[in-house]
Formats: C-alpha cells, structure tokens, sequence
C-alpha cells in the first residue's frame, strides 16, 4: 500500500513539473515587448522612485505613468533600440505592461 501511494506522489509530482514547464514559456512569450509600444521597464526593489526616473530618462525614454511600485515605470515605446537602452540603464526587465492583464501598472485613481 506504501508503494502505491509514493507511486501517485510521484506522478502528482511529474504531472505539476510539466504544467509548469508549458506555462513558463506561454508567460515569457506573452510578456516580449513589441516595437514601438509601451513598455514597463522594472528596476531593483529598493530603488528610490526618483533614481528609476533617472534611469529612464537617461535612456531617453519618457514616463508614461507609474506601475504598482515605485520602481516599475511604463515608458513610450516609440523611441528605437529603447528596449537595450533601459537595459543598459540598469533595467532589471523590459516587458509588455499588459502581459500581465494590468497588473504591473497602476489604474485611474477613484478620486478623479
């Protein structure tokens, strides 16, 4: 009985690795940042909100708004060889803001 049960953990476990091994490259694929769009560029956590400004604007990228943390910028995407630039500007990750369904970026606020 012991061996059956270890059999199905194993399973389960074969079962789990795989589903992760098919969604992690859908989730990549999704999140590539296409030409001339926005992008949301993502810097290190304890980044001040000010220095990844600095960061995009010396990238010559221009904010378009805020993600859900300080140092999660949306910037215009319209600017050639941007991508590598915020990369090179030290960009942790340069991906599609809406790849996520929204998440990474902050909505209207209810005040308005």
């Amino acid at each position: 009985m012991a061996v059956r049960k270890a059999g199905r953990w194993r399973v389960m476990a074969a079962i789990a690795g795989m589903v992760v091994l098919s969604v992690v490259p859908i989730i990549w694929i999704a999140a590539q940042p296409r030409d001339g769009a926005d992008v949301a560029a993502v810097f290190a956590p304890w980044a001040t909100r000010e220095s990844a400004f600095a960061q995009v604007l010396a990238a010559g990228g221009i904010v378009v708004r805020q993600g859900t943390l300080d140092t999660i910028l949306v910037v215009h995407g319209g600017n050639p060889g941007l991508i590598g630039r915020l990369y090179a500007a030290g960009a942790w990750a340069v991906i599609d803001p809406v790849a996520f369904g929204g998440c990474l970026v902050k909505g209207p606020s209810a005040a308005n």
